[in-house]
């Protein structure tokens, strides 16, 4: 009896939990339909408070298997106990299912009575709005947003039309259209359903083959660098030397193409520290080799206290961009002073950077400027889009050495991947131990550097121009556009249902 009390919560859990699947590595797109159609079933019938609570149980397995890595980064790079790893982790998982709550609460709370408007409108428009806010509130963890499921399949040529949160939407209604179809009992209701079923991928398979940007000029040759350096001894002072040294020899191996992308703080000192010597001995090889060089160094600022997780482009030395959206617990503690205790337990070398603008002037590599990220910042959309049309490509730095071994590498790839596919340029990303990739302005992987290696990955980029509809200002209208959605969705709602 036990058991069947708890049965709903255990198929929400489950139906969750199966949700992961449809994003990277598994790569399972349709399984984000099933997961969603699931949701829907089981709030049928159960009253609003009912329905927030298996949403919650749903949003538990959702994230407790997606971003379950939080505490191994915590406990095995910050050096955490295990117990308080767990809590954070178990935290965060509890926040973010809150979101899947709130919507299923409200869904069957005010949508109940017309089928349509429940699903056509409703609830798509609820599940947007909560992927958007996500992104936003408490500095904003957009990780699994759904729409980052859907890269490989039709419905991604929508993303340079309304980006990540409105492939997000359409993935929805899609699904509220197949459960509809078998839900209503209304001819109207059922051809409704199909009409915009078909309109999704319809307009989807015109889509495909548009070109939304063009070439800039010729190719470009480059070389990503992957120097495998473990953390735990990244940023020992033993090891400078040894790291510095390497990343030195595979920059000269790579002399012969036009641009070599380094890490995400692949050289560990600050920038003043190596500038005379070792960055000017770069420039100086760069220049006889008619080769630019990007790279991951931290950067002093100009205030006691104050230093940067920052890039540089070794032709413009002294310029630089500067990370904008810092790591929570990482790169910066929020919620000062009550985080303060946190940061006794952990150990994490520059764990506090002052934030860049967020406005920056473009760096210049290879003959044109480009659009600037360091590592997550390419999950954000908002933060994706600065700099473009201007710049020709993207570039990406990281060092997902935090994430271990884990699923959460192969997730962040697949985020990147949606970023140079939005914005119509090619985006090259360089990492650390992987994932290191060359991705062309339609999202597809060119070449791929194999994980926890040390390798050069050697390719060809073409600069773009030209913006796609999201570029142009598709991205600065979604807030509008999802208030419309829910001003719609509140005219046809039904009598508030009562708990």
């Amino acid at each position: 009896m036990r058991f069947l009390h708890y049965k709903k919560d255990i198929l929400a859990f489950l139906a969750g939990s199966l949700l992961l699947l449809a994003f990277a590595p598994f790569e399972l797109p349709l399984i984000a339909f099933v997961s969603i159609i699931s949701l829907l079933w089981l709030l049928l019938d159960i009253s609003p408070l009912k329905a927030a609570r298996t949403g919650y149980f749903f949003g538990l397995g959702y994230f407790g298997f997606g971003v379950y890595w939080v505490y191994y980064s915590i406990h095995h790079f910050g050096h955490a106990p295990l117990w308080l790893s767990i809590i954070i982790m178990l935290g965060m998982v509890a926040i973010l299912a809150s979101y899947i709550a709130l919507i299923s609460y409200l869904l069957n709370r005010f949508f109940t009575q017309y089928k349509a408007v429940r699903y056509l409108i409703a609830f798509p428009a609820l599940w947007l709005a909560g992927e958007y806010f996500r992104s936003m509130l408490f500095t904003g963890f957009p990780w699994l947003s759904l729409g980052f499921s859907q890269i490989d399949t039709l419905l991604a040529a929508w993303a340079p039309v309304v980006g990540v949160y409105g492939v997000s939407w359409l993935t929805v209604l899609v699904a509220a259209c197949v459960f509809l179809g078998f839900q209503s009992s209304s001819w109207l209701g059922r051809t409704s359903a199909f009409i915009v079923f078909l309109s999704c991928w319809l307009g989807a398979w015109q889509l495909n083959d548009v070109e939304w940007s063009q070439p800039r000029g010729k190719a470009i040759s480059v070389a990503l660098l992957q120097g495998n350096i473990p953390q735990e001894i990244k940023w020992s002072r033993d090891f400078r030397q040894p790291t510095l040294d390497a990343y030195r020899q595979m920059n000269a191996d790579s002399a012969e193409v036009d641009l070599v992308v380094w890490p995400e703080t692949a050289i560990p000192a600050f920038y003043h520290e190596v500038e005379k010597d070792y960055l000017a001995g770069i420039q100086k090889e760069a220049i006889a080799s008619d080769t630019d060089v990007v790279l991951g160094i931290p950067v002093l600022g100009h205030q006691a206290g104050q230093y940067y997780n920052g890039l540089l482009s070794i032709r413009q030395m002294g310029q630089f961009y500067r990370k904008h959206h810092l790591v929570p617990l990482g790169e910066y503690m929020p919620l000062k002073p009550f985080s303060t205790f946190i940061l006794a337990f952990l150990n994490i070398p520059l764990s506090d950077f002052s934030a860049g603008d967020a406005q920056q002037p473009l760096l210049t590599a290879a003959g044109y400027p480009f659009a600037s990220s360091i590592c997550y910042e390419d999950v954000f959309q908002q933060t994706s889009l600065v700099g473009l049309p201007e710049a020709a490509y993207l570039v990406n730095v990281s060092n997902d050495t935090w994430f271990g071994d884990t699923i959460a590498p192969f997730q962040h790839l697949e985020m990147a991947r949606m970023r140079a596919l939005e914005s119509g340029r090619y985006m090259l990303r360089s990492t650390n131990t992987g994932i290191t990739a060359i991705i062309d302005h339609k999202g597809r992987i060119n070449k791929q550097a194999p994980m926890f290696k040390r390798h050069s990955l050697i390719g060809e980029i073409i600069p773009m121009q030209g913006a796609t509809p999201f570029v142009q200002g598709a991205g600065q209208i979604m807030p509008a556009f999802l208030t419309v959605l829910l001003l719609l969705c509140i005219s046809f709602r039904d009598k508030p249902a009562k708990d």
